[in-house]
């Protein structure tokens, strides 16, 4: 009786679900254990729900608008989150701690910067609306095995390209990253958050992306949790598998340990500021333990894995999603690290492709944890 029931109305009862989870962690308040697991589904609440929203509009038209303006308020709340984050790296550190702004002390410059961050962010949000164009899905569509005339993939379609278009704008208007800037660094510091125990937060943050990926691909909607698997490609990989995951890990922490010089001498040469490697090992400096290596490797391999390769990969191709993937981690590295980045997520859409998510997964924890490891010793000497 319960499975049925949960079968009819799985949409409905997930939104109920993901709609109080984000209520109470975003406006309650709460602390210690609870508030960080609550917290950390908050990101992902967002999707599932606009995802659930989709599925109820193939049962009542109604729900067609409704999900059509869940994803423009969405698309809003990206593009303020990068002019909120952007912002950190313009204004002064005192104005950031007084959470105060005194017209005085605003000179033109960066009213100038502020001007553009918002216009940028503006400009970038409406463009990735041109996804609703259904010229513009039937021309890409010719190039990627998704649906133009589906909902869900137009949907996916603008979200895609608001994350790949709004997150790096404060990084063009301001030439820094927000989360290696003096100013957030500072904030970070001076809270506390550095030493924080972090294990627990990327642990709650790889269930709930995992959660959120299984639902959003359909689980108990309209397929069953086998089919919903075998659809994000998390299937028990073959000893040989694992062998060319581990393999391909360390040869990638080689090959991009030239390319990335390369790139940073491109840049420098090139006049675009690179990534201040001081300041990466200090933001992540709460997660440089042993049990924060492990886990944020394991968060970061699995979980962007399952979201990007396994969800999206297979219905918008192998270009998009590694856009996506550079862009995700625009707020923490400069342009050599996203192009460093990007041609990461290319070897490891290649691997999805041509084996399946579980294996690229793999492969990118076991490089992400020798990255950590190698970071967690040079702290350490």
């Amino acid at each position: 009786m319960l499975p049925e029931f949960f079968r009819r109305y799985a949409p409905e009862l997930l939104i109920a679900f993901f709609g109080l989870i984000f209520l109470v962690g975003a406006f309650c308040g709460i602390g210690g254990e609870a508030g960080a697991f609550l917290t950390s589904a908050l990101d992902v609440a967002l999707f599932v729900i606009l995802a659930m929203l989709v599925y109820l509009a193939t049962r009542h038209p109604a729900f067609r608008w409704i999900a059509v303006f869940w994803l423009l308020i969405m698309v809003a709340g990206l593009a303020a989150l990068a002019v909120g984050f952007g912002a950190i790296a313009i204004l002064p550190a005192e104005m950031l701690e007084t959470e105060e702004i005194d017209p005085e002390t605003v000179d033109l410059a960066m009213a100038v910067e502020i001007a553009l961050l918002l216009l940028g962010a503006l400009v970038a949000g409406f463009a990735s609306l041109v996804g609703l164009s259904r010229r513009f899905r039937v021309w890409l569509a010719g190039y990627l095995p998704f649906d133009p005339d589906s909902l869900l993939h137009t949907v996916a379609l603008v979200v895609i390209l608001a994350m790949i278009l709004i997150p790096p704008i404060p990084l063009l208007v301001t030439g820094v990253p927000p989360f290696l800037s003096e100013q957030f660094l500072g904030l970070l510091l001076e809270s506390g958050d550095l030493l924080a125990n972090t294990v627990t937060l990327d642990a709650y943050t790889l269930f709930w992306t995992l959660v959120g990926s299984f639902f959003i691909a359909g689980a108990f909607v309209w397929r069953t949790g086998r089919e919903t698997l075998e659809r994000l490609g998390l299937v028990r990989p073959t000893g040989r598998q694992v062998v060319l995951a581990v393999v391909a890990a360390l040869a990638l922490v080689a090959a991009f340990h030239f390319i990335d010089l390369a790139l940073a001498m491109l840049m420098g040469w090139l006049g675009i500021p690179v990534t201040d490697e001081d300041a990466v090992n200090l933001l992540f400096a709460g997660a440089l333990t042993l049990p924060g290596v492990i886990m944020a490797s394991v968060a970061a391999g699995f979980g962007e894995e399952v979201s990007i390769r396994g969800l999206l990969q297979p219905r918008f191709g192998i270009l998009l999603p590694a856009l996506l993937f550079a862009s995700l981690h625009a707020f923490q590295y400069s342009w050599d690290g996203l192009v460093s980045v990007f041609f990461a997520g290319i070897i490891f859409a290649y691997i999805r492709r041509y084996t399946n998510t579980t294996t690229s997964a793999i492969t990118h924890t076991v490089y992400d944890l020798v990255l950590f490891s190698m970071m967690l010793v040079g702290m350490s000497i």
